[in-house]
This record gives structure tokens, C-alpha cells and sequence, in this order.
């Protein structure tokens, strides 16, 4: 959360971007021991701790690195983003601005640009590596946008290049998948144990534990899913305020990065929206994405416009 005593003085970007470094570094530990806490049980309710371990320690080998192998494509198959063309002048544009935004980050190439074929104003990057990376824009944002707040919203996406945030995107889905499939896993030991539980505690004072049992075992997989979830809304929502302050000093200048996040906001979206961006699986790699405040990827807009008119 930002500290509202700042607002209205000067924030210095990278102190910014420090300060939220540490606080997804903080939720993303809390992913990991939710992730040990899952294998210990199973382990546990197994008889066998380390084999417990050991289950959450192959699933998260298997399935971490398909999620990140396979994330740019699958990304871009559901955005249905294609190259863009620089024969066509506001992609020519937007390609230019890229470049030139590349070459103050210090990266060793432009990001490819893609162009989504939605109308809603929006753009988002992704790609494993610094070589493999993307930025991806709305044919919408290409309509809406001034150069200044064309640069500003690409400068925002480089930032996230920038600071390994795909990878860490990447490492977050991984481990929520992870946690999903542990969950199962728990969820399943826990019914057989109730169904297959011991005789003699059916018949003494066992049955109000089985039911116990029971009613843990419905409810572990909702909840697992619900806290991954809110954790993982809360490192993007970090991560944005970070990219933004990394924005002003690849453009220094603060302002047109603010009046594009003004333009972007506004009503929730329709479902017809949500679908032309690619689904809501994608809501925290956009830069704005419309949500209720407790399950919003993203802070509110005006808050982040608050914080960057007060930086330099």
C-alpha cells in the first residue's frame, strides 16, 4: 500500500521501485510456504512427511517450467496478437517509440510488437527473457493515445522487462497451479481417509471426526485457491506501482504516462471486452484492468496517477 504521507512531495522513482521489490519478494515466500504447508500435510496425513514433500517437490519440477516454456505463446494465442506491420503508421509509430524507449532501458534488443485486435485501450508485455520478450498493444490504445502517452504506456511495459517481472508473472501462475494440484491431492487423501477410516472410531466417538474429515476436505481446495489468488493480485498490483515509477525515469517526464492511465480508466468492462483482451486469466499482465478493489489486479487509477505526479 502506498503511504499517503508521500503524496503531495517528491518520490524518487527507484526508491519506489525498492520498495515494492521487497514486498513481492515477501507475497511470493508466503506462495512457497503455502506450497510446503500443502506437501507437509499430505505428507502427514500419509504417515510419510517426506513423501509428502517429495510429491510437492515433482509437481512443482513438472509443472513451473511447462508454464514458463509454453506462457508466450499460449499468451499470445488468447490475446490473438499478431506482429505488428510498420507499413501501417501508427504501428510504424509505436514501433519507433519501442526502439527508442529499448535503447534508455539498455536492453540488448526492441521488444517485438504485437497489436491485439480489440477496441478497448490497453497493452501488456510478457516473454521469459530479455530476448525473448514482447510488448503487446490494443489496436484501441493506438486510436486513443498522444505520442507522449503512447511513449508513457510503453515505457510502463519495458519497465516490466526491465525489472524480470514476466519471469516473476510466470513463477506466480507456476506456483498457484502447484498449489491447485496439491490441493487436489489433499483433498482426495483426506476423502479416502474419512471413507475408509477406522471401524472402531465409526462406532465410539469417531463419527463427529470423520465429518470434520469431511468438511476440511471440500473446503481445502476453494480456500487454497481463494488465499493463492488474493496473493497473487497483491504482488501485481505491486509490481504495476514499480513499473510506473521505472516509467518516469525511461521517459523523464511523469506526465504523459498519467494522462494515458486517466484515459484508461473508468467503467468496469463487459464481458465482450473482457473476452476481445483474452480472458480474465490475463488481468494482471494488462496495465489497467477494471476489478472490485479486494480482487483487483491492479491499484486504483487514481491513486497511481497521485503517485506519479509526485515523482521526479
Amino acid at each position: 500500500m502506498v503511504d499517503y504521507s508521500e503524496i503531495g512531495s517528491a518520490v524518487f522513482a527507484q526508491e519506489e521501485v525498492r520498495k515494492n521489490y521487497w514486498k513481492s519478494l515477501f507475497l511470493i515466500i508466503i506462495l512457497i510456504a503455502i506450497v510446503l504447508g500443502l506437501s507437509y500435510w499430505i505428507g502427514a496425513e500419509l504417515g510419510d512427511v517426506r513423501m509428502g514433500l517429495g510429491i510437492g517437490v515433482i509437481v512443482s519440477f513438472v509443472v513451473i517450467p511447462i508454464q514458463i516454456m509454453t506462457a508466450k505463446w499460449a499468451i499470445l494465442g488468447m490475446a490473438r496478437g499478431k506482429a505488428a506491420n510498420p507499413e501501417i503508421l501508427a504501428e510504424r509509430r509505436a514501433m519507433q517509440l519501442l526502439e527508442g524507449l529499448a535503447i534508455s532501458a539498455g536492453l540488448s534488443r526492441t521488444p517485438d510488437l504485437y497489436i491485439i485486435p480489440s477496441q478497448v485501450p490497453n497493452a501488456f508485455a510478457s516473454g521469459l527473457t530479455e530476448a525473448g520478450a514482447f510488448v503487446a498493444v490494443t489496436q484501441g490504445l493506438l486510436d486513443m493515445m498522444d505520442e507522449q502517452e503512447l511513449e508513457g504506456v510503453l515505457a510502463h511495459e519495458v519497465s516490466h522487462i526491465i525489472h524480470r517481472d514476466i519471469m516473476l508473472n510466470q513463477l506466480v501462475v507456476g506456483l498457484i497451479s502447484v498449489i491447485l494440484i496439491l490441493a487436489v491431492i489433499l483433498e482426495r487423501v483426506l476423502l479416502l481417509k474419512s471413507i475408509h477410516g477406522d471401524r472402531r472410531d465409526r462406532n465410539d466417538n469417531g463419527g463427529s471426526a470423520i465429518a470434520i474429515l469431511i468438511l476440511v476436505a471440500i473446503l481445502i481446495r476453494p480456500l487454497a485457491i481463494l488465499i493463492a489468488q488474493l496473493l497473487q493480485m497483491a504482488i501485481s498490483r505491486k509490481r504495476e506501482f514499480a513499473a510506473d515509477a521505472e516509467a518516469v525515469r525511461l521517459c523523464s517526464y511523469n506526465e504523459g504516462l498519467a494522462r494515458a492511465l486517466e484515459k484508461l480508466g473508468g467503467k468496469e468492462y463487459t464481458k465482450k471486452e473482457v473476452e476481445s483482451l483474452g480472458g480474465r486469466e490475463l488481468a494482471c499482465m494488462y496495465i489497467n484492468f477494471p476489478g472490485g478493489e479486494l480482487f483487483s489486479t491492479h491499484p486504483p487509477i487514481e491513486e497511481r496517477v497521485r503517485v506519479l505526479r509526485s515523482m521526479y
